[in-house]
């Protein structure tokens, strides 16, 4: 069978980057690689350092976590596909707050200035069958289509591939791998006899033809922290468990925003909710970590909506018209991760006399 031709003549091989991969990501790849019999795999997230203009070098990349799919993936033997709305919303929740954290001047810790760029989907790692440790013509088809979309607008992308051997096996093919760059060998304690091989690939969009690289591993405290995930897209089965009290208490769900409304990242998660009569809108607003924190809720006049132009963004105009809660009117139960916003909405409308007068539109 006829090699891909990876590997470009040494005449034409252009300067390779230098990979840095965190702990934690080479972490999730085992317990995947481990976890399923099948084809499976996850979006690497990082950030690839700026260069200076006109530059011919490749880019410093660090690699700081994976982004799992939800569960409409679909894995089998020898296919996977991973690509949801789910896990786009959490690349772009991520990104966003990156983004909030790295242009506060009192960021803490510090953000270096080589890492001071924004946070990019990477490229993805998934699990080879057998020991299959090169992309297959499809990974290939499919990293050229993605550097060809002008949309997408990538320079690069990875492809890490995770292989199950068994560990003497393993360490035998890595050492006839002379002048060659070197894969990962990881050996997890729960399977003695098995070693998990990752093989970091490279494709530039000048090269379009993938590069056997030999990342780094570094602790997670010497690369970037990113953001907290937010619980509705940290735990799904929450946000949907939440809109069921919240009907069950007689309110719908009309909009879910971020916004930060503390000016310290990372942003809120801010629900606009109103009453089935129509007599009375809330903003809830929630900390990432929901449910640890109790929720802290702003009244709305309720002619607000009904008053709303036909082209406004209804939150950005709510918003300003709100004003909190006072903190004598919650109840006076302490709040626990078992409670729920149903259970708030719930307990004011049984205490109307707690809620001062309705602020005017």
């Amino acid at each position: 069978m006829n090699r891909l031709p990876y590997l470009l003549p040494s005449a034409l091989r252009l300067p390779l980057p230098r990979i840095s991969i965190a702990e934690r990501v080479i972490a999730a790849m085992v317990r995947g690689a481990l976890h399923y019999d099948t084809e499976t795999g996850e979006a690497l997230i990082g950030l690839s350092a700026a260069l200076p203009a006109g530059s011919n070098a490749e880019p410093q990349i660090a690699v700081l976590d994976t982004v799992a799919p939800d569960a409409s993936a679909v894995r089998h033997s020898v296919y996977f596909e991973q690509g949801d709305e789910w896990q786009s919303e959490m690349l772009r929740w991520l990104s966003d707050n990156w983004d909030d954290t790295r242009q506060r001047p009192d960021s803490t810790p510090a953000i270096l200035p080589l890492w001071n760029v924004p946070l990019i989907h990477l490229g993805d790692w998934h699990k080879h069958p057998g020991t299959l440790t090169e992309p297959s013509r499809g990974d290939t088809h499919t990293a050229r289509e993605v550097l060809a979309d002008r949309q997408v607008n990538a320079a690069f992308l990875l492809a890490i591939l995770a292989t199950v051997w068994d560990r003497d096996k393993a360490q035998a093919a890595v050492a006839t791998l002379s002048g060659q760059a070197r894969p990962l060998l990881i050996d997890p304690p729960e399977q003695p006899a098995s070693s998990i091989r990752l093989d970091c690939w490279y494709m530039s969009a000048r090269n379009r033809r993938f590069v056997h690289v030999a990342p780094t591993v570094q602790p997670d405290s010497a690369l970037p922290t990113l953001p907290i995930r937010s619980w509705h897209l940290a735990g799904p089965g929450r946000m949907r468990w939440e809109i069921v009290q919240i009907e069950k208490a007689g309110y719908a769900v009309v909009s879910v925003d971020q916004h930060d409304v503390d000016q310290v990242p990372p942003r809120e998660l801010c629900l606009t909710l109103e009453r089935d009569d129509g007599q009375r809108v809330w903003i809830a607003v929630t900390q990432a970590d929901y449910p640890r924190q109790r929720p802290e809720l702003r009244q709305v006049p309720a002619a607000a909506i009904r008053n709303l132009s036909e082209n406004a963004d209804l939150f950005l105009t709510l918003w300003p018209q709100s004003r909190p809660l006072s903190e004598s009117a919650y109840p006076t139960w302490d709040w626990t991760a078992s409670h729920s916003l149903g259970d708030l909405l719930a307990a004011l409308d049984a205490s109307p006399d707690a809620i001062a007068p309705e602020p005017s539109a």
